[in-house]
């Protein structure tokens, strides 16, 4: 895969002008006019963007791509009425085709009009080009392009700079496989980690690892892509952990190492804020202690909104010892604090939840569809109808017990999970069963009608956030996000 190095520059990414109608298409058809930079009604400050790759979609399927020049008119004819995305990236072609910017924006298509688009451009800087940490005065927007860009930003948070003030864009896909030792950005050591404070924008672009291949016998190791968030991330596909068939966690004859290796597929510990984010990822782990589809753990002040575990965890260990041992959840084990709108239709296989009969009676190899131990809040939450196989029965259960994990009769405040219910069927389309004491611990009353997409838009519709990402169904019919 070929990777751009952005060179050094100021602001952030393109912005795009208002998209205005004008007549004057023919046909029943409309159509979009990009006008580049470097024209007579146009002015652009950076000479060295002079080639322009512009794509157009409608919802999640590609419609278009075409490439211009400075100064130049791109145009998309013969579209169908509709909102179109358009996307844009900037190359300097003196310079090996280094991409200099990208951004999108927004056109509606009328039938027989032309709405007519200028890009107003600003530039991005890449992580990668500075010596050391910027100024969040200077520098509010940066950009991560490769797995260079990631290192060097796991390297600013483990010198303790958490970024504060600053966004972080995911330029592309970038794939981690090259980074064999990758330890969540923040990690220091086991008793120690560094938060991030920071926005972190993936813009639904993908991160893929591929660190199966170490030797973990010696090693603590985290799953995930920050240890500990205290700012924002969102809009982050996690497409891969390892490739199948391999064993990511390995704890060797070390049980502190089996006790060590833990997370969660976006980060590990959540204070902030995690939205619009998706892990697709295949985890199996040989570990005592948690996995998690989005996080590990969520404090009182997080919040996990509209996000989706569509990937699988096995937990493969057989453990028999010790206490509250192995907890594994499709969104996040240990949640104190808000998970709202969130989706698991991914798969759960442990072994059998064992009581080892101790006197405190404590359990082990427990698992939830959303959480396992909950004393937050779980908001208008969906899954897969028995998604979780423990040993050789299927579970359908959203969540388990309180902290202690002792018998089923420590359950969650039933008051503190709502609106949330169950679908037999893996589609968008899919109806949602209200979830009852035996699913949720209380009777649910499903807070909207319809299916579970259009369940899952009008909670996005009712909220004030206007960051949220509608639902779709994707290129393949499965449940996404309209990045």
């Amino acid at each position: 895969m070929k990777k751009f190095i952005f060179p050094a520059l100021f602001a952030f990414l393109f912005v795009f002008a208002s998209c205005m109608n004008m007549s004057g298409s023919s046909g029943e058809g409309g159509s979009v006019r990009v006008v580049l930079p470097g024209s007579a009604r146009y002015s652009f400050s950076q000479d060295k963007a002079d080639k322009f790759v512009v794509t157009i979609s409608l919802g999640s399927k590609l419609v278009d791509t075409k490439t211009g020049f400075s100064g130049g008119v791109i145009e998309f004819d013969e579209l169908n009425p509709g909102d179109y995305t358009i996307e844009a990236k900037a190359f300097d072609s003196n310079e090996g085709d280094l991409v200099v910017g990208w951004g999108t924006s927004s056109a509606t298509v009328n039938a027989g009009e032309s709405t007519d688009c200028a890009l107003a451009l600003a530039l991005t800087k890449c992580i990668s080009t500075f010596d050391s940490v910027p100024s969040s005065s200077k520098y509010k927007y940066l950009a991560v392009a490769s797995s260079a860009d990631m290192v060097k930003l796991g390297e600013w948070i483990k010198s303790g700079s958490d970024l504060e003030g600053i966004t972080i864009t995911l330029a592309d896909d970038v794939d981690l496989s090259d980074c064999t030792d990758w330890q969540p950005i923040g990690f220091v050591s086991e008793s120690e980690n560094k938060p991030f404070k920071g926005t972190f924008d993936g813009r639904g672009h993908s991160l893929s690892f591929d660190i199966s291949n170490i030797d973990f016998s010696n090693k603590f190791r985290k799953i995930g892509v920050f240890y500990k968030n205290d700012g924002v991330i969102e809009n982050l596909v996690i497409s891969q952990y390892l490739q199948d068939g391999k064993t990511l966690i390995i704890y060797g004859s070390s049980s502190q190492y089996a006790y060590s290796n833990a997370g969660g597929g976006i980060c590990i510990e959540n204070s902030g804020i995690v939205r619009n984010c998706i892990n697709k990822s295949s985890i199996v782990a040989s570990t005592y202690s948690d996995i998690g589809g989005i996080c590990m753990s969520n404090a009182e002040t997080g919040i996990i909104e509209n996000c989706l575990f569509s990937g699988s965890i096995t937990m493969n260990a057989k453990c028999s010892n010790g206490g509250d041992n192995q907890k594994s959840a499709g969104i996040c084990p240990r949640n104190n604090g808000i998970i709202k709108n969130c989706v698991s239709n991914g798969s759960i296989t442990t072994e059998a939840e064992t009581d080892q009969n101790l006197p405190d009676s404590i359990l082990n190899n427990i698992s939830g569809a959303i959480s396992v131990y909950t004393e937050g809040f779980i908001e208008n939450c969906y899954w897969l109808k028995n998604n979780i196989k423990s040993g050789s029965s299927n579970k359908n259960r959203i969540a388990y017990t309180k902290s202690t994990y002792k018998k089923l009769t420590c359950i969650p405040d039933p008051s503190k999970i709502t609106g949330c219910g169950y679908f037999d069927t893996n589609s968008p389309s899919a109806s949602v069963t209200a979830g009852t004491t035996s699913e949720c611990k209380s009777a649910q009353t499903l807070a909207y009608s319809g299916t579970l997409i259009q369940m899952l838009n009008a909670y996005v519709s009712a909220s004030s956030d206007s960051g949220l990402k509608r639902w779709t169904a994707g290129a393949d019919g499965s449940l996404s996000l309209d990045f």
